[in-house]
Protein backbone atom coordinates (compact mmCIF):
# COMPACT_ATOMS: atom_id res chain seq x y z
CA UNK A 1 0.00 0.00 0.00
CA UNK A 2 1.12 3.42 -1.04
CA UNK A 3 0.26 6.84 -0.07
CA UNK A 4 0.36 9.56 -3.43
CA UNK A 5 -0.80 12.61 -4.66
CA UNK A 6 -4.31 12.38 -6.17
CA UNK A 7 -2.87 13.89 -9.14
CA UNK A 8 -0.80 10.52 -9.98
CA UNK A 9 -4.20 8.59 -10.37
CA UNK A 10 -7.36 10.92 -11.00
CA UNK A 11 -9.26 8.12 -11.99
CA UNK A 12 -9.66 7.84 -8.48
CA UNK A 13 -12.28 10.86 -8.28
CA UNK A 14 -15.26 9.45 -8.81
CA UNK A 15 -15.18 6.55 -6.12
CA UNK A 16 -13.72 9.25 -4.01
CA UNK A 17 -16.49 11.80 -4.72
CA UNK A 18 -19.39 8.53 -3.97
CA UNK A 19 -17.52 8.36 -0.75
CA UNK A 20 -17.06 11.75 0.50
CA UNK A 21 -20.82 12.75 -0.58
CA UNK A 22 -22.15 9.28 1.38
CA UNK A 23 -19.98 11.14 4.33
CA UNK A 24 -19.89 14.13 4.78
CA UNK A 25 -23.28 15.64 2.34
CA UNK A 26 -25.38 16.83 5.62
CA UNK A 27 -22.32 19.35 6.19
CA UNK A 28 -22.36 20.70 2.59
CA UNK A 29 -24.87 22.68 0.95
CA UNK A 30 -27.92 21.27 -0.27
CA UNK A 31 -26.72 21.60 -4.17
CA UNK A 32 -23.97 19.54 -3.08
CA UNK A 33 -23.77 16.05 -5.42
CA UNK A 34 -21.43 13.52 -6.23
CA UNK A 35 -21.43 15.04 -9.87
CA UNK A 36 -20.17 18.56 -8.25
CA UNK A 37 -17.76 16.61 -5.96
CA UNK A 38 -16.16 15.04 -9.20
CA UNK A 39 -16.01 18.92 -10.39
CA UNK A 40 -14.53 19.96 -7.43
CA UNK A 41 -12.16 17.62 -7.03
CA UNK A 42 -10.65 18.54 -10.52
CA UNK A 43 -8.52 21.27 -8.44
CA UNK A 44 -6.69 19.18 -6.47
CA UNK A 45 -5.24 17.85 -10.15
CA UNK A 46 -3.80 21.38 -10.78
CA UNK A 47 0.10 22.18 -9.78
CA UNK A 48 -1.09 24.81 -6.92
CA UNK A 49 0.55 24.18 -3.60
CA UNK A 50 -3.16 24.40 -2.19
CA UNK A 51 -4.99 22.42 -2.10
CA UNK A 52 -3.85 19.26 -2.33
CA UNK A 53 -5.35 15.71 -2.03
CA UNK A 54 -3.45 12.55 -0.81
CA UNK A 55 -4.67 8.70 -1.62
CA UNK A 56 -3.95 5.51 -0.13
CA UNK A 57 -3.77 2.56 -2.82
CA UNK A 58 -2.92 -0.90 -3.22
CA UNK A 59 -3.35 -3.00 -6.17
CA UNK A 60 -4.79 0.20 -7.97
CA UNK A 61 -7.66 0.05 -5.68
CA UNK A 62 -8.00 3.43 -3.57
CA UNK A 63 -8.68 2.82 0.07
CA UNK A 64 -8.98 6.69 1.43
CA UNK A 65 -8.21 10.11 1.41
CA UNK A 66 -6.68 13.42 3.17
CA UNK A 67 -6.02 16.82 2.31
CA UNK A 68 -4.54 20.33 2.39
CA UNK A 69 -7.17 22.58 1.52
CA UNK A 70 -7.59 26.63 2.33
CA UNK A 71 -10.61 26.48 3.61
CA UNK A 72 -13.08 23.85 5.51
CA UNK A 73 -15.78 25.88 7.28
CA UNK A 74 -17.21 28.78 5.73
CA UNK A 75 -18.14 29.74 9.87
CA UNK A 76 -14.26 30.24 10.58
CA UNK A 77 -12.93 31.89 7.74
CA UNK A 78 -10.34 33.19 9.82
CA UNK A 79 -8.88 29.42 10.36
CA UNK A 80 -6.49 28.30 7.27
CA UNK A 81 -5.28 26.35 5.70
CA UNK A 82 -7.49 23.02 7.03
CA UNK A 83 -7.15 19.08 6.92
CA UNK A 84 -9.68 17.95 5.55
CA UNK A 85 -11.57 14.96 3.66
CA UNK A 86 -9.89 12.23 5.67
CA UNK A 87 -11.80 8.77 4.84
CA UNK A 88 -10.63 5.43 4.83
CA UNK A 89 -13.19 2.81 3.49
CA UNK A 90 -14.94 0.48 5.43
CA UNK A 91 -12.88 -2.27 4.26
CA UNK A 92 -9.78 -1.11 4.95
CA UNK A 93 -10.34 0.63 8.63
CA UNK A 94 -8.32 -0.12 11.88
CA UNK A 95 -5.03 -0.76 10.07
CA UNK A 96 -2.92 2.40 11.03
CA UNK A 97 -4.53 4.36 6.94
CA UNK A 98 -5.72 7.07 8.66
CA UNK A 99 -2.60 7.78 10.76
CA UNK A 100 -0.91 7.70 7.20
CA UNK A 101 -3.05 9.97 4.96
CA UNK A 102 -3.36 12.50 7.98
CA UNK A 103 0.88 12.14 8.34
CA UNK A 104 1.24 12.51 4.47
CA UNK A 105 -0.86 16.41 5.14
CA UNK A 106 1.08 17.09 7.57
CA UNK A 107 4.24 16.30 6.21
CA UNK A 108 3.34 18.32 3.04
CA UNK A 109 2.39 21.25 5.27
CA UNK A 110 5.02 21.27 7.31
CA UNK A 111 8.18 21.04 3.92
CA UNK A 112 5.70 23.99 2.76
CA UNK A 113 6.58 25.69 5.84
CA UNK A 114 3.35 26.67 7.24
CA UNK A 115 2.75 27.08 10.86
CA UNK A 116 -0.54 25.52 12.00
CA UNK A 117 -3.14 23.48 9.82
CA UNK A 118 -6.60 22.86 11.49
CA UNK A 119 -9.40 20.26 11.17
CA UNK A 120 -12.71 20.00 12.27
CA UNK A 121 -14.57 16.93 13.28
CA UNK A 122 -17.93 15.29 15.13
CA UNK A 123 -16.50 12.36 16.59
CA UNK A 124 -12.58 11.58 16.13
CA UNK A 125 -11.04 14.65 17.80
CA UNK A 126 -9.18 11.04 20.52
CA UNK A 127 -7.68 9.96 17.44
CA UNK A 128 -6.23 13.15 16.19
CA UNK A 129 -5.30 14.03 20.03
CA UNK A 130 -3.12 10.85 19.54
CA UNK A 131 -1.28 12.44 16.53
CA UNK A 132 -0.58 15.80 18.21
CA UNK A 133 -3.25 17.70 17.24
CA UNK A 134 -5.02 20.05 19.70
CA UNK A 135 -8.70 20.78 20.98
CA UNK A 136 -9.14 25.03 20.19
CA UNK A 137 -12.87 24.93 20.29
CA UNK A 138 -16.73 23.10 20.31
CA UNK A 139 -19.38 24.74 18.17
CA UNK A 140 -22.35 23.73 16.10
CA UNK A 141 -21.78 23.45 12.35
CA UNK A 142 -24.59 22.59 9.71
CA UNK A 143 -26.40 21.60 13.02
CA UNK A 144 -23.83 18.96 14.42
CA UNK A 145 -21.54 19.72 17.40
CA UNK A 146 -17.96 19.55 16.04
CA UNK A 147 -14.44 20.36 17.41
CA UNK A 148 -12.08 22.81 15.89
CA UNK A 149 -8.55 21.14 16.07
CA UNK A 150 -4.73 22.58 15.26
CA UNK A 151 -1.64 21.27 14.34
CA UNK A 152 1.51 23.49 15.48
CA UNK A 153 4.34 22.92 13.69
CA UNK A 154 7.69 23.40 16.50
CA UNK A 155 9.99 25.96 15.01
Amino acid sequence: MKVIDLKSAPQHIPQLAQWHHQEWAHLSSADATVTTLIEQMSEYLSDAAIPKMFICEEANQVMGSSSLTAADMDTRTDLSPWLANVYVNAHYRNKGLGKLLVNAVVDYAKALGLQKIYLFTADKADFYQTLGWSKISREDYMGEMVTIMEYEFKK
